[in-house]
């Protein structure tokens, strides 16, 4: 993998991690019209963990918060994160190949679309009623299901739970918070994962496009994350699950 090519990948990641348009599914696509060949699985570690870098960097407050005051948002982090564990760690090989599957991602990309103009419809009924939810356990496990869904290619993770979290009246602000902070031990348990099975291979390739990839990863998604908020502030959640719906298509039509 080349220096550009790593560049490219690492702005993918950053912005599609936070933004719910699917990082897996948008990295498939990235990859196969880059050319890029052979095993990615390292090389998404290092995506991965710019992106974890990210997320601990914007929200560095609210962690320190929760280890030393708020234990109930670290409760609900943790009941979020049984059954995203559960599930990722059942569905691990069945999905794997899939990744590599263009077609299937554009599918998983409509599918997510659909979901998101449906979470879009259900914060504005929210919001019009003034009727917004707490979190509580119950939401915290139900979003945690949605994350563990996620581990579809082309499902997207932040879509997922931002989603989830609009469909059981939680405002955008709180939706978004409880979303970021989630996908930090989602995030840290998948790639130790990866890693264990990745590691002794990392002596074998160049390191230089691994790191560029996992710096401008962390970057883009920093502002990714910013960007989020004034987003949902706009009501303009809906404007991604049109996107995604036409990226799907797009793409199974290209390689129907």
């Amino acid at each position: 993998m080349s220096i550009f090519q790593a560049v490219i990948s690492g702005i993918v990641q950053g912005i599609t991690e936070f933004f719910p348009i699917s990082s897996s599914g948008h990295l498939v696509i990235l990859h196969k019209l880059l050319g890029v060949k052979g095993d990615m699985l390292a090389f998404d570690v290092f995506l991965h963990f710019g992106t974890l870098i990210s997320v601990m960097l914007f929200f560095r407050k609210d962690i320190i918060n929760m280890l030393v005051k708020d234990r109930t948002m670290l409760r609900f982090i943790v009941m979020g994160c049984i059954p995203t564990f559960i599930i990722g760690i059942i569905f691990k090989d069945i999905v794997e190949p899939l990744f590599t599957d263009p077609k299937f991602v554009g599918v998983s990309l409509i599918i997510t679309g659909i979901f998101l103009l449906l979470a879009s419809l259900f914060a504005m009924r929210w919001k019009m009623s003034r009727k917004e939810k707490p979190l509580g356990v119950v939401n915290s496990l139900l979003i945690g299901i949605a994350q563990g869904i996620a581990v579809v290619p082309g499902i997207s993770r932040s879509g997922s739970t931002i989603g989830a979290a609009l469909i059981l009246g939680l405002n955008g602000e709180s939706a978004l918070r409880f979303s970021f902070l989630l996908a930090i031990p989602a995030i840290l348990g998948a790639n130790i994962l990866k890693a264990r099975v990745i590691c002794g291979n990392l002596v074998s390739v160049e390191m230089a496009p691994f790191l560029a990839g996992a710096i401008v990863a962390a970057i883009s998604g920093f502002i990714a994350i910013k960007a989020m908020f004034g987003i949902l502030r706009k009501n303009l959640f809906f404007l991604f699950g049109i996107y995604c719906i036409l990226i799907g298509f797009a793409v199974v039509m290209l390689y129907r």
